[in-house]
């Protein structure tokens, strides 16, 4: 095919009364405006219909660049598809798999905690292989090299959540006819599966039990995380929701907490009556943290505004036992299993356990509505709250 153009006869293209064209061959063209702009442009017929795309503006597309576009285009219309529709598949293809794994969470509706956590674990094990890789041929064999040595780590339940992710990602592909097949389909399934997940780590002894409300009462460490072991142990909520308990759910006046649906795992809104005891520890810590949103925002979370996972179980390993003289170290009690123990022993005491599951967070929205009224049992739970908050002063002394 014969080229037309240089760059000297470019340049010396004028405006004139109205718009024209200088061909170089082939459909394409140089279009000059009245105003003296000129812009690469190229004309086809596809589908018996006659068509014009622009390729970009002179000089920013230079004439080499211009043909270079113009070669690909032609090549397309020749496969009977649209350039324009080949030049956004072709963007498609050169996205790296990260790009589809967040595009994946955007589809999902997470709690932004939730979102983080998904997304840095895909960045720690996924991105830095798979990004190097064409999404387009990654396959099954690619994905198994990668997450079964987590698995052989000891890190089943990360290999299995890590094979979902990816699943859910090439969905994503797989839904934009990018790929023919999932390629994690199936991993997981060849990925070890995790052992029988065993109770947190908790005390059903009173005795023993005392012991660590005396130790948590003489804790040294952070004086807001202090404080959160001590609500812990009075108001039995989720790690997580304590992590993220904002100043905003607590209403003084009314000695309640108010937790709304999207932070509860069961997706139901969750009020805990808060006795006396609860109050005074809310009180000393508001001066401290009043300002950063959440409640126990410790001295270590300031920057990222929230107490980060492990502070509450890292705290009660250094919490010292009051006869041993020494920290009370792993595999004694955890912050979950802090629910494990005040759930047992208020059924030892003969309090109402619907009261209780309700005050866990852990009935569902149709068992409450089949039972309760809208109330929610609060004034029994209210008592047992108080009750409760007077029993654990009476351990500790």
């Amino acid at each position: 095919m014969k080229r037309n153009l240089t760059d000297s006869t470019i340049k010396k293209l004028e405006a004139q009364e109205k718009g024209y064209k200088t061909t170089d061959g082939g459909g394409l063209y140089i279009y000059t405006t009245t105003a003296g702009n000129k812009s690469w442009r190229y004309d086809f017929k596809l589908n018996g219909k006659y068509q014009t795309v622009v390729l970009g503006t002179y000089p920013e597309l230079s004439l080499l660049a211009a043909r270079k576009m113009h070669d690909e285009y032609r090549d397309s219309v020749k496969q009977g598809i649209h350039p324009k529709l080949k030049a956004k598949r072709d963007e498609q293809l050169s996205r790296p798999f990260s790009y589809y794994a967040l595009e994946m969470l955007k589809t999902q509706e997470l709690r932004q905690a939730t979102e983080i956590k998904k997304r840095k674990t895909m960045e720690r094990h996924l991105f830095p292989v798979l990004d190097k890789m064409d999404v387009t041929q990654i396959t099954a064999n690619d994905l198994l090299d990668l997450i079964k040595p987590i698995a052989k780590q000891g890190k089943r339940e990360t290999a299995q959540i890590l094979a979902t992710y990816c699943r859910q990602t090439f969905d994503i592909l797989l839904s934009r006819q990018m790929i023919s097949i999932n390629p994690a389909e199936s991993i997981s399934r060849l990925i070890p599966k995790p052992k029988p997940p065993t109770n947190f780590a908790h005390i059903t002894d009173e005795k023993e039990f005392a012991k660590i409300l005396i130790g948590i009462e003489n804790y040294e460490g952070d004086f807001v995380v202090k404080q959160a072991l001590k609500l812990m142990v009075l108001i039995f909520l989720r790690p997580y929701n304590m992590r993220f308990l904002k100043w905003e759910y607590i209403d003084f006046n009314e000695k309640l907490i108010t937790i709304p649906a999207d932070e509860m795992k069961m997706n139901r809104s969750h009020k805990v009556p808060l006795a006396t005891q609860a109050i005074e520890i809310l009180k000393a810590v508001q001066p401290l943290t009043i300002e950063d949103k959440f409640v126990f925002a410790s001295e270590r979370s300031r920057k990222s505004k929230v107490m980060s996972e492990n502070t509450l179980n890292q705290a009660l390993m250094r919490v010292i036992h009051p006869e041993t003289g020494k920290p009370l170290g792993r595999g004694v009690i955890t912050s979950h299993g802090i629910r494990h123990t005040v759930s047992t022993m208020l059924n030892e005491l003969k309090y109402d356990s619907d009261a209780i599951e309700l005050s866990l967070a852990h009935m569902d929205k149709d068992r409450i509505r089949s039972t309760y009224n809208k109330a929610e049992l609060l004034p029994e739970r209210t008592i047992m709250m108080q009750e409760w908050a007077d029993y654990v002063d009476n351990l500790k002394n």
